[in-house]
């Protein structure tokens, strides 16, 4: 794997790679879990307009989903 470092493109390290893939790997984590939060808010708003007496047509005019 190639790195650039101030301007200057080299190999990496073993330890540089490692530590590359190991942010990678937490931004996929991250990622993953605003998806679901988003998701599982949606679905929560969804069940909100529904207690207040909406129903799926409704809903889904408003949310357009």
């Amino acid at each position: 794997m190639k790195i650039a470092i101030n301007g200057i493109i080299r190999e990496c390290t073993p330890e540089e790679e490692a530590k590359i893939l190991d942010e990678r790997s937490k931004v996929t984590v991250v990622e993953k879990s605003y998806s679901e939060d988003k998701a599982e808010k949606k679905a929560s708003g969804k069940q909100k307009l529904k207690d207040l007496g909406l129903d799926d047509d409704e809903i889904q005019a408003l949310m357009g989903a």
